[in-house]
């Protein structure tokens, strides 16, 4: 009966990695959850409820990058550019049309950069540790080359 407790309900990370893997591969949700189940030996055993499943499958696909995200970007940024003329901007897309990086230069970064020469990068990595756990980092050089 804990289960159904918010408190109590908890989707574990190899379980979150078969959701997810399931997912990509088109099996259909309802699919997936039972195939959890089993592998967990029964619905009692999954430690949440069907629909804590339904929700985080819900969450990876609005953030999960498609093949035609990369031409909404790219149509975002020329629109940018357009407005203003000294915006930079470098899309890199992989072979299936989907995007890899994405490098922007507005030009009061640049107007920074001359007066300072600063420079601030920030890398996102995602599902490459074992606790599928997104990661963020800020690396900067100041105009003393002491990083931040």
């Amino acid at each position: 009966m804990s289960i159904l407790m918010p408190a109590h309900r908890k989707i574990d990370v190899h379980m979150k990695r078969l959701l997810e893997t399931n997912d990509i591969a088109s099996i259909m949700p309802s699919k997936n959850i039972r195939l959890c189940e089993v592998q967990a030996g029964g619905p009692d055993k999954i430690g949440c409820i069907p629909r804590d499943c339904w929700n985080f499958i819900d969450d990876r696909r609005r953030f999960r990058i498609g093949v035609g995200d990369a031409e909404v970007i790219r149509k975002f940024f020329a629109r940018l550019q357009h407005r203003d003329r000294n915006l930079f901007h470098l899309i890199d897309i992989d072979d299936e049309g989907r995007l890899r990086n994405v490098l922007w230069i507005n030009p009061r970064s640049r107007a920074a950069y001359e007066y300072f020469n600063d420079v601030v990068s920030f890398d996102t990595t995602y599902l490459v540790n074992r606790y599928e756990m997104s990661f963020g980092a800020f690396v900067g050089v100041n105009h003393l080359n002491r990083f931040y």
